[in-house]
């Protein structure tokens, strides 16, 4: 079991509390004892005595105060030693690997050290596994996990972030360096790993992340280290922790498709009608008090659809299953009213349409792999990116001279590329028609196999190809009736994956009529009635079985999604619930301590005035009494003076003290 450790004790705020008050103490030539410290503390920022020597002995032991002996100068302490306090060097700090402050509460106390990277965690402030030998954070797993799921090239995706870094940027300009350059140097005694949003800006520039959950952490990171330096509930960390927030839902929105997310950031010309890969699911949708409207469908949640409109804003909404309705339906039925605003947003769903139908035709499987290696698909026009991002540092002419020579390189390959393509088809068309002269004659049966990306184009493939198409139109129409989760939303399948087998005679009359460019272009249910077999019924059949199938597996990954996001968003609220209680409790505390000190500081101060009043009332009223003479024999005040020191309040009472003893002692001459 992995064990917790003590790394820093002292309060990073007291701390700079305290620098601040040993060079004050210092400007006014005083040695920066305990006693100066503790009234400065208490005069500046309302701390107790108690708690301050608690906080510089804290410091002293984390090696951020460093105390020596002083010999006073000036004064009453000429020639007594006592003990001061200075502040630390830069280069006596040494970091040995890892946080002193926890990464998620950003305090200090006993830690878990992780083993992969700086990052510490109270056990209490972590959900990980730390009972064995070693213990890995939250943040390095999700790192590793991004790792093996990141499909993005590390250049297109340092060029997606520099959009995120950029809107961070322009929204918190206060978060673009932490603290003024003397504060660096402050900052830098209690900041392991330095970071803030010009250094994010940097890495992403040197294409240093490769994938986003590390742009994430950097994120958190500067969270962190301004939670260290201005503390919890200042101005600062409100402001570090929204900046968190708007990076969170810009790296969702990457993951979710980096196609979209790219061209709302470059808005090129007719940016809305390029395909992403895979490309999105196009629905009319209606918003409350609008008529139904073309748009793109982002991601589907719980039946609760976001969706992006196609015209003039290419604005965005969350709107229920209800407001849906396939793009099949004519407008007609949906009633709407073909003002200027919809007719636009319908020649935009048009060209999408067209541009979406070419991408198909090129790439029926998708953009494969190896060529998305060289250059990005036509969809994609990475030029666009370097153009902007030029254009910002105001280097327009020179970047445009080399995008064009640029695409100018890559029309010259892809004449090239597709001038080879269409001489293998040709040979490969003269082999189909002897390997189908060859099928004549052989009776055993013998399945057939994939056509490549060259056999399609081929014009002796088409009647093969037309059936292939006929059997997946009503497939992906049954998919297309379904509610994609969020996981199946970015998914590419390939249409001849669900291809029934068929039966030999049947490719041989298609094999025989690849010869015939008349005879290849017959459909299925031409060749079926010649042959007086049940192709229609039993391919209805597998059809059916594997939409049951489809439909089967999808409920279970969709009710399985539903759970794990129902859970997830439950886990979150109870943390969210749990912070905002301890958040309220503390402020209460916080509140409640406040107001004692107020009340107690306001009760001393009346307690002294009164007893000020009090003892200056008993001075006059015993001034008062030593004024008067008072009777010798009763203690009232006197009328009658008798000797040098007896008087009487009247003639009875000199009568009786005089008989009593009076006349003995009396010394009043007579």
């Amino acid at each position: 079991m992995v064990k917790p450790v003590k790394r820093r004790q002292a309060s990073t705020i007291m701390v700079q509390q305290l620098w601040e008050g040993i060079r004050t103490i210092k400007h006014h030539k005083q040695v920066p004892n305990m006693e100066r410290l503790a009234r400065y503390m208490e005069r500046e920022y309302d701390t107790r005595p108690s708690e301050t020597a608690n906080q510089l002995h804290f410091a002293v032991m984390d090696e951020l105060v460093k105390s020596y002996k002083a010999v006073g100068k000036k004064g009453s302490r000429v020639g007594v030693e006592q003990e001061g306090f200075k502040l630390p060097e830069t280069d006596d700090m040494q970091k040995d690997g890892h946080d002193w402050y926890c990464f998620n509460c950003h305090k200090t106390g006993e830690v878990l050290l992780c083993d992969n990277c700086w990052r510490v965690f109270h056990p209490s402030c972590t959900e990980e596994d730390y009972s064995g030998v070693r213990f890995v954070c939250a943040i390095c797993k999700e790192d590793e996990a991004g790792r093996k799921r990141s499909k993005l090239k590390r250049k297109e995706l340092n060029q997606l972030l520099s959009f995120t870094a950029l809107r961070l940027k322009e929204k918190t300009r206060e978060l673009h360096r932490m603290g003024t350059k003397e504060d660096e140097e402050k900052f830098e005694l209690l900041l392991y790993s330095p970071m803030d949003l010009s250094r994010m800006e940097d890495k992403v520039q040197q294409q240093d992340y490769n994938f986003v959950e590390e742009f994430q952490a950097d994120a958190e990171n500067v969270l962190h280290n301004v939670v260290l330096c201005y503390g919890e509930y200042h101005g600062m960390s409100d402001l570090a922790r929204i900046m968190v927030k708007d990076c969170i839902y810009d790296l969702e929105e990457v993951k979710r498709c980096s196609d979209c997310y790219k061209m709302s950031n470059l808005k090129p010309k007719d940016w809305f009608c390029r395909p992403c890969n895979p490309p999105h699911d196009i629905v009319w949708a209606k918003q409350k008090g609008y008529s139904y409207w073309p748009a793109k469908v982002i991601r589907v949640v719980d039946n609760n659809y976001d969706v992006r409109f196609f015209g003039a804003f290419h604005q965005r909404a969350t709107l229920p299953e209800t407001s849906i309705k396939p793009i099949e339906v004519s407008v007609s039925t949906l009633g709407i009213k073909k003002t200027p605003g919809f007719v636009k947003s319908c020649h935009e769903l048009e060209r999408y349409q067209k541009i979406l139908e070419k991408f198909k035709k090129d790439y029926p499987n998708g953009p494969p792999e190896e060529e998305s290696d060289i250059e990005d698909p036509p969809y994609l026009n990475l030029e666009d990116v370097m153009v902007t991002t030029k254009k910002r540092k105001g280097d327009k002419r020179r970047k445009k001279e080399k995008v064009k020579k640029k695409k100018k390189e890559k029309e010259k390959k892809a004449r090239r590329k597709r001038k080879a393509e269409v001489d293998a088809a040709d040979e490969e068309e003269e082999e189909a028609g002897d390997i189908s002269e060859e099928e004549e004659e052989d009776e055993e049966y013998e399945p057939p196999r994939k056509a490549t990306k060259r056999e399609k184009k081929t014009p002796g493939r088409k009647g093969k190809r037309k059936k292939v198409d006929d059997v997946d139109v009503s497939s992906s129409n049954a998919d297309l009736e379904e509610v994609e989760t969020p996981e199946d939303a970015n998914l590419v399948t390939s249409s001849e994956d669900k291809v029934p087998p068929v039966s030999s005679s049947l490719i041989k009359k298609q094999t025989a009529g690849s010869k015939s460019p008349v005879k290849g272009t017959q459909t299925e249910s031409e060749v079926t009635p010649s042959n007086g077999c049940n192709c229609e019924e039993k391919y209805a059949k597998i059809m059916k079985d594997t939409r049951d199938q489809l439909e089967k597996k999808h409920k279970e990954e969709k009710e399985r999604v539903k759970k794990d996001l129902s859970e997830k968003m439950q886990k979150e609220f109870e943390e969210d619930k749990q912070q905002a209680v301890s958040r309220a409790v503390a402020n209460n505390q916080r509140e409640i301590e406040r107001v004692r000190k107020q009340t107690e500081e306001k009760c001393r101060e009346q307690y002294m005035e009164e007893m000020k009043k009090l003892a200056q009332k008993h001075k006059e009223a015993i001034s008062a009494v030593k004024k008067k003479q008072w009777c010798y024999n009763c203690e009232e005040e006197a009328m009658y003076h008798c000797c040098w020191n007896t008087s009487y309040c009247s003639i009875k009472c000199q009568q009786e003290h005089w008989h009593k003893e009076h006349k003995k002692v009396c010394r009043r001459k007579r």
